[in-house]
């Protein structure tokens, strides 16, 4: 399985961490605040997008 994103997910509201930057305690989409162990997802560069539960539940699908 692979997680991919619900149609209607706006890229542009995500604020990603930058690979040399402390860990942040927010979601990068609703800017909640974020559960003990969050969804960490990175792209080539190192960059971050850390998720809440509830932007999970909203925006993510696993696909087979």
């Amino acid at each position: 399985m692979r997680l991919a994103f619900r149609p209607g997910f706006d890229w542009s509201r995500v604020t990603w961490g930058r690979p040399d930057s402390p860990p942040t305690a927010i979601c990068s989409y609703c800017h909640g605040a974020l559960p003990e162990v969050p969804l960490i997802l990175w792209n080539d560069e190192g960059w971050t997008l850390r998720l809440c539960d509830g932007c999970i539940e909203q925006w993510m699908i696993t696909e087979k």
